[in-house]
């Protein structure tokens, strides 16, 4: 079996990393898929081209529940979207369909601090072939 879970803490944690990397730039927010334009191009200048030896230091961490969802950054906050299951059984069954009970949420956390500011979360019933989790990128308006 898969862990899911793994992929939403891999994401959580490269934008932890990001927002650990010191401001060079002021950079525009990335408020839903494919950021501000919806064309994958990060459009700012003054880019770091020489990174510093050894690791970067980690500003802050956030354990995740499972989803495919990636965040959207905008006005200094992050919006995850996460699916904690209670039950059920993920399998890795293209054809098939995995029945779960959980809870979904959106999470909207300080950009700077990782505080989560507020939460919105509901009952959830998946039947799906990709039960892992939501994979909507949230939408900042």
């Amino acid at each position: 079996m898969f862990d899911h879970s793994c992929c939403s803490f891999k994401v959580a944690l490269v934008w932890a990393t990001l927002c650990a990397i010191p401001s060079l730039t002021m950079a525009k927010d990335w408020p839903q898929w494919r950021g501000e334009d919806r064309d994958g191009v990060w459009h700012v200048s003054n880019v770091l081209e020489d990174w510093p030896e050894g690791e970067l230091p980690v500003r802050w961490r956030l354990a995740t529940e499972l989803g495919y969802a990636g965040p959207a950054v905008a006005d200094g906050k992050v919006y995850l979207f996460e699916y904690e299951k209670k039950a059920g059984t993920i399998t890795n069954n293209a054809g098939g369909r995995d029945e779960l009970e959980g809870i979904e949420r959106l999470r909207c956390l300080d950009a700077a601090t990782g505080e989560e500011l507020w939460l919105h979360e509901y009952p959830r019933t998946y039947l799906l072939s990709y039960p892992g989790g939501p994979r909507c990128t949230p939408t900042v308006d």
